[in-house]
């Protein structure tokens, strides 16, 4: 309900260009809102009602777990430190440390592949937006150090491209 009541407050108060016609930029924040309101009231209606949901797996009369605080504090911490990592630390470290805290919250039991599987996500994910697709995502000493290797590989690698195709191809 609070999230539809921000977005029609924020549709009200946005800047419209005068030449924007009847069907301007307020259309589909105005549709959202009132949608997120709809299904909030129907919600409160039916939790009023007694009809609490029944969670997934469960059936009618089975006991029901309670909520395992110490997994959500480890999630929601792990979560909490990485915009205050990312732009201190760069991305691979800060998405690192993301994946192994929530890998052990939920149980994983091997840190140091755990480990390793996370620092092996957060090179690609890191290399594949900022080679791949252009992106530009926060760099550290980590990132800087294996750009720089990168950079020296691929230059490395189209000299000796470039020598082998002057042996084998006679201009």
């Amino acid at each position: 309900m609070i999230l539809g009541l921000i977005v029609f407050y924020d549709t009200i108060n946005m800047l419209v260009p005068p030449a924007s016609g009847t069907i301007g930029p307020q259309v589909f924040p105005y549709l959202v809102s009132g949608f997120l309101i709809f299904v909030s009231i129907g919600i409160i209606v039916q939790i009023l009602r007694g009809n609490v949901g029944q969670p997934e797996g469960t059936e009618f009369g089975d006991t029901i777990e309670k909520t395992d605080f110490k997994t959500l504090l480890i999630v929601g911490g792990t979560m909490a430190t990485y915009p205050l990592l990312i732009e201190r630390a760069g991305f691979i470290f800060a998405s690192s440390l993301v994946f192994f805290g929530v890998s052990y919250a939920f149980g994983a039991k091997n840190a140091p592949k755990n480990l390793l599987i996370s620092l092996i996500f957060s090179f690609v994910v890191y290399f594949s937006f900022t080679r791949g697709l252009n992106v530009n995502l926060p760099s550290r000493l980590i990132e800087n150090t294996l750009g720089a290797g990168l950079d020296f590989v691929g230059r490395a690698l189209g000299d000796a491209l470039s020598a082998l195709k002057g042996v084998f191809v006679n201009e």
